[in-house]
Parts: C-alpha cells; sequence; structure tokens
C-alpha cells in the first residue's frame, strides 16, 4: 500500500497544473500485485449478506492482485461454508446472499479451469439440488445459482476431456463436449435452435434470468477470450454461432464481449479498454463488463486510468456525448485506488454534464464510507 500511496500523492502534487500544462508528464507508477490494498482484504470480515461487503468479496475472488492459487482457496471455503458468516438453519431474504457469493465461488473455480474441483461440486451440487426442493423457511443452508454450477461443471469437465487448445476445431470439440455434460443430445446447430428458444422464452418474461443453454455460451465465449489471448483462431470457433444469433435476431452481448477482448493481445487490453472508455454512452453489459475487466486486472492498471481522466479533464470538450467512459473509469479508480483518487475526482463533481457530476459526486461518497463499486459479476 505504501509504494501506491507515494504514487498518487506525488501525482496528486501535480493535478491541478496538469489541468493547464498539457506538456506535464505523469510521474511513474509503482504499482504492483504486491502493494494491493486488495490483499489486505479478510475473508471472515466480509459478511456476504452486507451489500457494500459484498462487493468486496467479488475483489478477494476475481482480481489478479490476488494470486490464483489464493482466489481458488477462498472459492473452496465459501462452497464449503468454511468462513465466519457461513450461515446455518433457517435464512432471512438477507441471507438469501450467500447464494450468490457461492455461484460467485463456483465461476472463480470455472474460469480458472480447475478440473480438481468437479468432484467437490458434483457432490455438492447434488445437496444443492436437495435443498432447493424445500420451501423457502425449511432451508438449512444457502443455495447458488444451479443452472449456474451445472454449466460450470460441465466446463470443467470438457476442460479434463480437452485439456489443450491449439485450433478452432479444438474448441469446438470443448463445446460439443460441454453439450454432452448438460445432456444434450443433438448437434451444436440444434442447440442454437433450443438456445434461441430459451432466449425469446426469457425475453417474455420480466426480470427473466439466462437460462442453461445461455450459461452455457456464456462460459464458451470466457474459453474463446482466454484461447483468443494465447493466439487461437477464436473467429472461427464462434462463426456458426454467430451467424445463427444473426440470422434469428437474437442477441447474448456477453457473448460479444468476450470475443471482442478475446481478439485483443492481452498484454495491450487494459489501454485499449480506457481508450475504448471515451467512446461509451451507456453503462450496459458492454460497458460494465469491460470496466469489471479492467478492476479484474488490479492496481496495475491505475496509472493508465489516471492518465486517461487527466487527458479528459485538460480535453473535456473532445469528448462528446453522455461522458458515461468517464463514470465508469472514476469508479474503477475508485475501487482500486480509494481516497488517494479524492484529489482527481474533484473536478468532475463540478463537470458541465449533469450526469458526470452526479456520477463523480456518488463515487467520491464511495470513496468517504469506504466503499467500492460492483460491475459485472456476471463477467
Amino acid at each position: 500500500m505504501r509504494t501506491i500511496v507515494i504514487w498518487l500523492v506525488a501525482t496528486v502534487a501535480s493535478v491541478n497544473l496538469l489541468w493547464t500544462q498539457q506538456e506535464t508528464p505523469l510521474p511513474k507508477s509503482g504499482f504492483s500485485p504486491e502493494t494491493s490494498w486488495i490483499r489486505n482484504l479478510d475473508i471472515d470480515k466480509l459478511d456476504p449478506a452486507n451489500i457494500d461487503d459484498y462487493s468486496k468479496i467479488l475483489l478477494l475472488l476475481r482480481c489478479e492482485d490476488i494470486p490464483q492459487a489464493k482466489r481458488i482457496q477462498y472459492a473452496y471455503r465459501y462452497i464449503r461454508g468454511e468462513y465466519a458468516f457461513a450461515k446455518e438453519g433457517a435464512l432471512s431474504h438477507k441471507e438469501e446472499m450467500h447464494g450468490l457469493v457461492i455461484t460467485d465461488a463456483v465461476q472463480t473455480l470455472a474460469h480458472s479451469n480447475h478440473v480438481e474441483s468437479i468432484s467437490l461440486l458434483e457432490e455438492k451440487l447434488q445437496q444443492w439440488e436437495s435443498m432447493r426442493q424445500r420451501p423457502p423457511e425449511q432451508r438449512t443452508s444457502p443455495v447458488p445459482w444451479l443452472n449456474y454450477v451445472r454449466a460450470a461443471l460441465a466446463r470443467l469437465k470438457a476442460v479434463r476431456d480437452i485439456p489443450e487448445i491449439k485450433t478452432a476445431s479444438d474448441l469446438r470439440r470443448r463445446l460439443e463436449r460441454m453439450l454432452q455434460y448438460i445432456n444434450f443430445n443433438g448437434s451444436i446447430a440444434q442447440w442454437l435452435e433450443a438456445l434461441t428458444r430459451e432466449i425469446e422464452a426469457r425475453q417474455s418474461i420480466d426480470h427473466g434470468g439466462p437460462g442453461l443453454y445461455e450459461l452455457l455460451l456464456w462460459e464458451y465465449g470466457h474459453q474463446l477470450m482466454q484461447s483468443g489471448w494465447r493466439g487461437v483462431d477464436i473467429e472461427a470457433a464462434a462463426k456458426e454461432i454467430r451467424d445463427y444469433l444473426k440470422r434469428s435476431g437474437c442477441q447474448v452481448p456477453l457473448f460479444e464481449v468476450y470475443l471482442e477482448l478475446g481478439k485483443i493481445p492481452r498484454e495491450k487490453l487494459a489501454q485499449w479498454i480506457v481508450d475504448d472508455a471515451m467512446n461509451w454512452q451507456g453503462i450496459g453489459t458492454f460497458a460494465e463488463s469491460k470496466s469489471q475487466m479492467l478492476v479484474d486486472l488490479g492496481v496495475s492498471v491505475v496509472p493508465l486510468v489516471w492518465e486517461k481522466l487527466v487527458w479528459a479533464a485538460r480535453h473535456r470538450d473532445q469528448i462528446k456525448g453522455t461522458g458515461m467512459g468517464l463514470v465508469a473509469l472514476l469508479e474503477v479508480l475508485v475501487t482500486l485506488g480509494g481516497e488517494q483518487a479524492l484529489p482527481l475526482i474533484e473536478p468532475f463533481t463540478r463537470d458541465e454534464n449533469e450526469w458526470v457530476r452526479y456520477y463523480a459526486c456518488r463515487a467520491k461518497e464511495y470513496i468517504q464510507q469506504g466503499k467500492v463499486f460492483r460491475f459485472a459479476p456476471y463477467f
């Protein structure tokens, strides 16, 4: 944390000059995962039933400032109920939040391709299915999103069967294996037909969430993104899906985000997202997912975000539209940098755009209250 503070304090001293002196360079960053405040979070002091703590739990499970082995360890503890706030007995409506955390923990294992967790998840899925059948007042432990657990298990088993991906054909074979593991007896084309029917049915229901087939597509999309970063031709692996969805008129924004990010070299990803943010006109799946990606990458992205916000303050007239990209970057900075971001946020609380002003003031309040932002847990 000390390195972060030193860099930010030095930068803060030059912020006012930067508004008017365009040639003043930013100090070089000393940010690294080892100095991240996120490493000081304590799983046993974070209550999943508290929405503000829940946002910090997501950092423990997702942020790369936490070594992957540690994130996997945290995921196991949440799934097994081995944490201080674990609940037994009848749950209040608020305590059902524990089920969300378990879902996020399962996602951590799936996105890490942690095949060693398959037997545990199979065992827990049986328990959760049994618990789900009880009336809410008779449940004695939280239940995660079961369809997501099924999709995650299908992914992990397919990774176990086909551990190495070198070509688009390998990815398609993985998808076919995933379909087998959710007991879908048909081709990819037949699954796509079923997927579009599922999406159309969901869209006719208020607040309807994605079904099993769409969740499976999300998991496949995430693997496409990972494979793209390793140089695999993911466009070929996604062509049949994209063509079918286009013909049917169905949209799956998260799948498109995965494809878009998978085509950017991983070492250039943070800079690409920060630059892209200047074009965002709303905060939907695309912007939320890209903001989540920045937070997942950890404090190493803070200098890029900081520099872009300083540039934006100096060239405010060049940023057209809603300014929602500025808002997203401010919230990323608050989440990763905390109170040291206050001097940079302050000018935006007086921005010409009422929405930027509103969200900048909210970001300032979050810092003062010790909160962090939550972007796209589903990503």
